[in-house]
């Protein structure tokens, strides 16, 4: 089995979004624990000119279902576009991006490599050809949205760590080996 765009783009939006699922959980955890508002912590920031935590999870979730679905042709499911005052909100939007990331085939985004997709990003059209957009523009920002929700929340004192940043992998479910060469691959089903 050759590694695809599908597994580029699907399979890492999969498990960082299970990851963001539970790092929303531990932080209302946190926030029960500590009697903090959660609205508080949803707006909190790592420096004035960022996006606050709420934003960033829906970032992530925006990302995520944007990377696969304009790759497979698929329109994503509408969210609001504004920001959760609550972490149950938060982690329903992360579930709702990650079915639908679920839901993407192989035989809808492989082959994807030289598509043009194009997009309104800033208030600008945008194209790019598949491969490059998954690798320029998609992923990189996917993981910055991630990476800094979990780095807000890690500052407040919400008790994460690397193995809640990386979530359940796909190794640890089982759905992976690795041969005596060291050559990865899937487990049948």
């Amino acid at each position: 089995m050759s590694y695809s765009l599908y597994d580029a783009a699907v399979t890492p939006c999969i498990q960082q979004l299970g990851a963001l699922a539970g790092i929303i959980d531990k932080a209302a955890a946190h926030c029960a624990a500590n009697k903090i508002e959660e609205s508080a912590l949803l707006q909190d920031r790592l420096y004035p000119d960022m996006f606050c935590l709420a934003r960033q999870i829906r970032q992530s979730a925006d990302f995520a279902m944007n990377t696969g679905g304009r790759l497979a042709g698929v329109a994503p499911p509408a969210l609001p576009p504004a920001d959760d005052a609550s972490f149950a909100a938060a982690k329903s939007r992360v579930e709702t991006a990650l079915g639908f990331v679920k839901s993407l085939t192989r035989e809808q985004v492989d082959g994807s490599e030289n598509k043009v997709i194009a997009w309104k990003g800033g208030g600008n059209d945008r194209k790019m050809k598949g491969n490059d957009y998954l690798q320029q523009f998609a992923l990189p920002n996917f993981y910055f949205f991630v990476t800094t929700a979990y780095d807000i929340l890690r500052h407040r004192g919400v008790p994460l760590g690397k193995r809640d940043f990386l979530g359940p992998s796909q190794l640890a479910l089982g759905h992976l080996s690795f041969s005596r060469s060291g050559s990865m691959s899937a487990l049948p089903p």
